[in-house]
């Protein structure tokens, strides 16, 4: 039989040349590894999916919840402006201000139930005339989101508006 120093050879039909096992699980504790095992250790590749998930998971997850946050702040924007479109639009219906104010306020109130906010957005609305022209301003300001740290995200606060003209009565 053959020995080595750094265990002991097998000898047979199998006589692959590796090192027998028994001989490296009773290596003493805090000795330096031996160079056939550490050369094991880096040909190793099982759990290596697991390391390239635990790489790319934050990143990817980061990429999804950009996604979600940043379609959600477009579908408020989208809602923000249909409704300071709807609010104009409605506006030219009034015969003076005091009546066009009605309506938009009409609106906006009947907006609540058509339009719903998510919990903790706000919605508010400003009406003005200057000269022919009617403005209706929107602003929705959205919740702070737990991710928006991690995230960048655009302003919490929709803004939008629309103008119509309306002559002023002369006579």
């Amino acid at each position: 039989m053959a020995h080595h120093r750094a265990g002991r050879m097998s000898e047979g039909p199998a006589d692959d040349g590796r090192y027998d096992s028994s001989v490296h699980a009773r290596r003493r504790k805090g000795a330096p590894m031996s160079r056939p095992v550490i050369s094991q250790f880096l040909r190793d590749r099982r759990g290596s999916a697991a390391v390239e998930f635990a790489i790319l998971a934050p990143v990817l997850l980061s990429l999804v919840a950009g996604g979600v946050f940043y379609s959600r702040w477009f579908t408020v924007a989208a809602q923000t402006q249909n409704l300071a479109s709807d609010g104009a639009r409605a506006a030219v219906a009034g015969i003076d201000d005091a009546e066009r104010n009605s309506i938009v306020t009409n609106l906006m109130a009947g907006a609540v139930v058509r339009v719903p906010l998510e919990k903790g957005a706000t919605r508010t609305w400003r009406a003005s005339r200057d000269g022919d022209l009617y403005s209706v301003t929107v602003t929705t300001t959205l919740p702070d989101y737990d991710l928006s740290r991690l995230i960048p995200m655009p302003d919490r606060q929709v803004t939008r508006g629309a103008v119509v003209v309306i002559p002023q009565a002369t006579g």
